[in-house]
């Protein structure tokens, strides 16, 4: 059995230019011959233009609801391509969230190797500064991460709530890094750590111990 296609919307639209110029034809040639008929063969003439007048015009209506047709069949063929395409690039959006999976399962024992190695510089410090507190590394840990994201991402990715900084901005604040704050928390853990001056100073105040004589 032979397959014929559709005819697209922009084919159907230029058979329908030619009927309407057709139709125009027509109507010219039967308003000009009507003032002047006056024979039998004038009036044939007239009946046969005006009967391929409403042919054309049966053509016309016919013309436009297959221009309609053809149009939304267009527009749906065009819709489920473009599904298509979301379809292939939404197989591949799942593959990098996989690989992001991935790569967030291999950071995590480096954080817990910081995490564990902050508690015991904590446990070691023997007197610890009354305002450590208020650099607390480990609790500000996601935070911070947050923040190298934000910059590395140059704004694209955002998390921590209330940031109102460029990345730029945030970039030259090195306590919004994990390095900076970590080296702040590093200092601060040695805050109340005596200077040697301190030490000597304490020493000499206190003197050597005096030394017990043999009887």
């Amino acid at each position: 059995m032979a397959l014929f296609s559709q005819k697209t919307a922009a084919a159907l639209t230029a058979q329908l230019g030619d009927v309407l110029a057709e139709i125009n034809r027509l109507h010219v040639d039967i308003g000009a011959l009507s003032e002047t008929a006056s024979t039998d063969q004038d009036h044939h003439r007239l009946n046969v233009m005006r009967s391929r007048l409403d042919t054309a015009l049966a053509k016309e209506t016919r013309l436009r609801g297959e221009i309609a047709s053809a149009a939304e069949h267009e527009r749906l063929a065009e819709q489920d391509a473009a599904f298509d395409a979301a379809v292939t690039i939404g197989s591949r959006v799942t593959e990098a969230g996989a690989e992001l999976v991935a790569v967030i399962a291999q950071i995590w024992p480096a954080v817990r190797k910081l995490i564990e190695l902050d508690d015991a510089f904590c446990a070691a410090v023997p007197v610890k500064a009354a305002d450590w507190h208020r650099h607390d590394f480990t609790a500000n840990l996601l935070s911070l991460i947050l923040n190298e994201l934000y910059v590395a991402s140059e704004g694209r990715l955002r998390g921590t709530t209330g940031l109102v900084q460029s990345p730029h901005q945030l970039a030259q604040n090195p306590l919004f890094s994990i390095e900076g704050a970590l080296r702040e928390h590093l200092a601060m853990g040695f805050k109340a750590r005596p200077s040697k001056q301190e030490s000597a100073q304490s020493t000499s105040t206190t003197g050597p111990e005096p030394v017990a004589q043999e009887s």
